[in-house]
């Protein structure tokens, strides 16, 4: 028997076993039944599952996840300086660095300098390197830059030891190079402004955490006639000033131009303070001068500037 006979026999078979057990039924038992058959095609009692709803074991990464999620940088930034504003112990504006500096505070021809909020850093460790005294300030550094603005405060004052650094410019220039360069290399923001190309170009600022500074520095060997003179303190100190500051105060604008005889604003006032006293500063011929030229200034106005940024020495 070929195969076409085969088919044949067997569906002639199938058909008459079928019509037999039809013929046996109601037709309300053959609706049922196809309503039965249907359901179970449609409505399925336990419906198939995608790839992806497919059951996981919970591994260890999982889990410390769900339970620590991660937060965002911004708020993990705001975490850590809390945490290092929480653990700075010490009273900046007491140090002996800001009581020592006094003096010069009292004797300045600044008509703010009197007045002005300072904190200061903390006593000098004759056992750490200028490196290692830098960074024991950066935290209470970096809590001034969070408080200055709602504190009003006027300035940070770190403080080296005259007897390393203030017996010329060169030593003094080399320290301040370092301690700034120090300060910029942990710069929370990572401006780094001290790695810049352009530090005496036009537009560069010292920033550290987003907050900008003027720079003003005191040394017991520039003499009695001279701005930066310290009034007899024995150490040197470099006053980080945020620019917020001059706000505080009304400032006004900076101009080359300055009215001698009668002194109308507070930058007048100032200009002409100096002088009477003796001590006449130098007044860039361009508002836009570098401000790198500022921060440390020859013994005389006939000297060139020392190059202090671009110190390769080794600090002491």
């Amino acid at each position: 028997m070929d195969l076409f006979t085969k088919l044949v026999l067997v569906y002639s078979v199938r058909s008459v076993c079928l019509l037999v057990f039809l013929s046996t039924l109601s037709w309300k038992a053959i609706l049922y039944f196809s309503i039965f058959l249907v359901s179970l095609y449609f409505l399925p009692l336990f419906p198939p599952k995608s790839p992806s709803d497919k059951k996981r074991p919970a591994k260890t990464r999982d889990i410390m996840t769900e339970l620590y999620p991660d937060a965002e940088d911004a708020v993990q930034a705001k975490m850590v300086s809390d945490a290092i504003v929480n653990l700075v112990s010490y009273d900046a504006e007491d140090t002996p660095s800001v009581q020592r500096f006094e003096t010069i505070k009292q004797n300045s021809n600044c008509v703010f300098a009197r007045k002005a909020k300072l904190w200061g850093s903390p006593p000098w460790n004759y056992e750490l390197n200028l490196d290692g005294n830098i960074y024991r300030l950066l935290p209470m550094l970096l809590k001034f830059t969070i408080k200055c603005s709602s504190q009003k405060l006027d300035a940070f004052l770190i403080e080296l030891p005259g007897k390393i650094y203030g017996e010329n410019v060169q030593d003094f220039g080399d320290g301040i190079y370092k301690v700034l360069k120090v300060i910029s290399d942990n710069d929370p923001a990572k401006i780094h402004c001290m790695n810049k190309s352009y530090i005496d170009k036009r537009g560069w600022v010292f920033e550290f955490n987003k907050v900008t500074f003027f720079i003003t520095t005191f040394a017991p060997f520039y003499p009695e006639n001279h701005p930066r003179y310290a009034f007899g303190a024995k150490d040197c100190y470099i006053l980080l000033q945020p620019e917020m500051s001059f706000a505080f105060h009304d400032l006004p604008p900076d101009t080359t131009e300055t009215n001698w005889d009668q002194p109308q604003t507070v930058r007048d006032k100032i200009r002409v303070a100096f002088k009477d006293a003796g001590r006449s500063y130098y007044i860039p011929d361009s508002v836009y001068s570098p401000m790198v030229f500022e921060i440390l200034r020859p013994i005389s106005e006939q000297d060139s500037s020392y190059e202090w940024w671009k110190s390769g020495k080794k600090c002491k």
